[in-house]
């Protein structure tokens, strides 16, 4: 954020500081608004930690998955305020004499999170995992594709009841009433609205149990959308807590944090929106069907003339580019 500030404020274009241009600025308000959300999950999710009080473990799990996206997305957005320069390493920048900002090994670094210690993909299924597993206990030989008939039809009795005590929970909450959270001021509509998102969510989750049922675990980008929609609402929850508490103890701080939460809530809201939405409008089964021809060798044409055929043809090729040594290979290459 105090790299994009200072850039931002006096790097020119079109005599103006290229902050003051709207498609820049928008990417500052979204480093400051993320930022402070960061800091606000991390602060939740240590604090309930420290409490001891409940099993954090999907919060936390929440916490790593959605913070190394958010944290890459705006490595990435300061690369690109930055333009060449950052690009550019902090040693070429030097030996030119000027500032040695290391926004290029920024975004290096933080790449590696969404991968070490539980990559985005594996979050996301063990995340849903545990956010379907009330479902999978209640509709126990529903979800299972080869149960004979008999047990299913038990099964099928025992859930309903289950889902009859708890589907009309979901119809309507405190997310309904619109005074709720009023203490939150700004922030209440936003409050308001995850209240909503999250009965939601969880009608959404039903509708896919209900819709797939044994097959629901194929389905991992729906689920995947599922856990970042959680995400999103419980980085907006932090947020609203944190700005609220650092009013309460610090009110010319906690005007700023405001601030900062107001347009950290709009931008998360218009994200969680458009998740919703691709929970049933998508690409997903085409998707899957390019995937299965690709992996099938059905178009391997596309493939051919990416190197230099005059080096080599054939199986050269393949083993310069896919070898033990092919990034060797590669690097003496673009040297």
């Amino acid at each position: 954020m105090k790299i994009a500030r200072g850039w931002t404020g006096t790097r020119e274009q079109w005599g103006r500081p290229i902050g003051q241009h709207e498609a820049v600025a928008k990417k500052v308000a979204f480093i400051a608004g993320t930022a402070f959300a960061l800091e606000s999950v991390f602060e939740l999710s240590a604090s309930m930690a420290d409490a001891g009080t409940k099993d954090i473990r999907i919060e936390a799990a929440l916490a790593k998955l959605w913070a190394s996206e958010m944290a890459y997305r705006v490595g990435d957005e300061l690369v690109q305020i930055r333009g060449g320069r950052g690009f550019e390493t902090a040693d070429s920048l030097a030996a030119r004499g000027e500032r040695a900002v290391p926004a290029e090994q920024q975004l290096r670094d933080l790449r590696i999170n969404r991968v070490f210690e539980g990559s985005t993909e594996i979050m996301h299924l063990l995340i849903a995992r545990e956010a379907v597993d009330a479902h999978l206990k209640a509709a126990g030989d529903l979800a299972v594709a080869d149960a004979p008939l008999g047990r299913k039809a038990r099964a099928a009795a025992k859930a309903s009841g289950f889902y009859g005590r708890w589907l009309p929970t979901l119809a309507a909450g405190r997310g309904s009433v619109p005074t709720a959270y009023a203490e939150f001021g700004p922030l209440a509509g936003y409050l308001r609205y995850a209240d909503r998102a999250s009965r939601r969510l969880a009608r959404s989750t039903f509708y896919g149990m209900a819709r797939w049922q044994a097959g629901l675990e194929h389905h991992q980008v729906f689920l995947g959308r599922i856990v970042d929609i959680g995400a999103e609402l419980f980085a907006m929850s932090a947020v609203c807590m944190r700005a609220e508490t650092l009013r309460l103890s610090s009110p010319a701080e906690g005007a700023q944090a405001y601030e900062l939460a107001e347009a950290f809530c709009a931008q998360s809201r218009v994200r969680t929106d458009t998740l919703f939405k691709d929970l049933w409008r998508n690409s997903d089964a085409g998707d899957r069907r390019l995937a299965k021809g690709v992996l099938g060798g059905r178009y391997t044409w596309l493939e051919e003339g990416v190197l230099d055929q005059s080096e080599g043809t054939g199986p050269w090729i393949s083993e310069w580019a896919n070898g033990p040594d092919a990034g060797e290979n590669l690097h003496r290459r673009y040297r």
